[in-house]
């Protein structure tokens, strides 16, 4: 029976074999609650995913205005209420600073520069002390802003969980997206608990807090290398006691398996499912074509999928149906034995977490013939398997 990475199931020790003295960090954080509004969040989910990953050098200085930019329609942003209960394009993003000031304050020889707060304005319930509720406003210059005196670089990283924004500003590391340090000597072991710790070594960046709040992982074709993703932080992990799948593939196999993290929206969840159930169990034989759109079919009310949200924020009849196509991706995205003929991706209008690079992020539309597309090269049949386990999507691609 295979073991597979749930957060009900799995936890991990991360141990750090070995990392350079030059990347030995501290880390810092701070949460806050999310609200239930929609337009609140998509507005949060659109500045944290400006600030995650961005590094400021020792000596320099960072501007809230200046990596979120305007808060504006043409930009994705919403209306909705911001921290005095007012209807603002982009309402909502003011949590963001908030968050980051909080994490900001518990490091030294930080400068933050002086800051504008709601003060006894404020209706909002994610912080409880107003004086942490912190206003900036791109258009009239009131920001958040500091400078970083610490003698070495700090990355923030920021994201939404499943009911908590959070940010980690680590120091001395080597964060970011395309710049994650050397992580290949992290070690992964199961256990029967719910989450993971690093054990008596310095980590290269902040890990997540528990295995709900990985983002999405992918294993090689040997089973024994796994790339852990939470937001734009991937974490290696090497492993030689993870099994092979069984019940019934063990004459197969296994050329890739990957997993995403589908989050707690059930419309969003109820529409992976049906487009999984489809891919699931397909079998393609030598020079077989697999054709995204032909095996999932129109995504409409009359086939039972639901309005939620897409890769870039928007409410659609099947938004969520692509994480199938970006879980698909990532099993197939090193093996020999395939060939893409046809992806999109969304690019920079990717604004969600359930894959950490938007490359990874794959677009189809069945009613504009944008399809994902790959061909086996191999010279007996591929069987790919596709379901959703605690609210994980599973892919798994075997040959034989």
């Amino acid at each position: 029976m295979i073991r597979r990475m749930t957060a009900l199931t799995v936890a991990l020790i991360l141990v750090v074999m070995a990392v350079p003295a030059a990347l030995a960090s501290a880390s810092y954080s701070a949460r806050t609650p999310l609200s239930d509004d929609d337009d609140k969040l998509a507005n949060l989910r659109l500045a944290a995913q400006s600030i995650d990953g961005v590094t400021v050098a020792a000596g320099d200085s960072f501007s809230f205005n200046d990596t979120v930019g305007p808060r504006e329609k043409r930009r994705g942003y919403r209306e909705a209420p911001n921290g005095r209960g007012v209807p603002v394009t982009g309402g909502g993003v003011a949590q963001a600073a908030s968050t980051l000031y909080m994490t900001l304050l518990q490091i030294d020889d930080v400068e933050i520069d002086p800051v504008k707060t709601y003060g006894s304005r404020f209706c909002d319930d994610y912080v409880q002390d107003p004086s942490l509720a912190i206003v900036t406003d791109y258009d009239a210059g009131i920001d958040l802003s500091f400078t970083n005196d610490t003698g070495s670089a700090l990355t923030i990283d920021m994201w939404l969980g499943e009911n908590e924004l959070w940010c980690v500003v680590t120091e001395g590391g080597q964060g970011g997206p395309g710049n994650l340090g050397d992580t290949s000597g992290t070690k992964l072991s199961f256990l029967d608990d719910d989450d993971f710790f690093l054990d008596d070594a310095p980590a290269v960046t902040q890990p997540p807090a528990s295995a709900g709040e990985w983002s999405a992982f992918k294993a090689d074709d040997k089973g024994d290398d796994y790339e852990i993703r939470s937001g734009s932080t991937l974490y290696y992990a090497e492993s030689d006691s993870i099994p092979l799948p069984g019940d019934g593939h063990s004459d197969l196999v296994r050329l890739g398996s990957a997993g995403i993290n589908c989050g707690g929206d059930s419309d969003v969840l109820h529409n992976v499912k049906l487009a999984a159930e489809c891919v699931n169990d397909t079998m393609l034989e030598a020079g077989d074509v697999f054709s995204f759109n032909e095996v999932v079919g129109p995504r409409t009310n009359k086939y039972g999928y639901r309005r939620a949200i897409n890769g870039r924020g928007t409410r659609v009849t099947g938004g969520g149906v692509a994480q199938v196509a970006s879980a698909l991706w990532l099993a197939i995205e090193d093996c020999d034995e395939i060939e893409v003929i046809e992806k999109s991706t969304y690019g920079k209008r990717y604004n969600q977490r359930y894959v950490s690079d938007a490359a990874d992020a794959i677009l189809t539309d069945y009613a504009s013939g944008r399809d994902f597309r790959f061909r086996y090269t191999g010279r007996s049949s591929l069987t790919i398997y596709a379901y959703v386990e605690d609210g994980w999507l599973y892919c798994d691609i075997y040959e034989g």
